[in-house]
């Protein structure tokens, strides 16, 4: 029978052996995690731009769409420019032509919206 001093002595022995560097210590459990540059917004003359970067078509495909969705339920659209695998979004009131809570919180799902399609689960079934 194992005794709790025993079991103690061998994980300080394991705790003080020297790490070996080049290699984790863990392994990852998704190693084809997307790793995916992100712009922060930027606010210049009234307005509010950012631009999205996708790996895939179809991710941006769904991000684009549901924006368009977004913008039927609220009311309030951006000025979206497509070109390959990028997104760019340039938000403002134009009534008042500057920024407002209703570009703001568009920014924000837009950013919501990202995240989840991108750093979602199905990008382990890659290969």
């Amino acid at each position: 029978m194992t005794t709790l001093q025993h079991l103690h002595e061998q994980f300080i022995e394991q705790a003080n052996r020297p790490m070996t560097f080049g290699s984790l210590p863990i392994r990852p459990q998704t190693p084809e995690a997307p790793v995916i540059p992100v712009d922060r917004w930027r606010e210049s003359a009234g307005a509010l731009y950012k631009t999205y970067r996708f790996r895939r078509g179809t991710d941006r495909t769904d991000f684009v769409v549901q924006l368009l969705a977004y913008e039927a339920s609220v009311g309030h659209n951006a000025q979206i420019r497509i070109d390959e695998e990028l997104v760019d979004l340039k938000l403002t009131t134009r009534d008042v032509g500057r920024v407002t809570e209703l570009d703001k919180e568009y920014a924000h799902y837009a950013d919501v919206l990202f995240r989840d399609l991108v750093y979602s689960s199905h990008h382990g079934d890659e290969g």
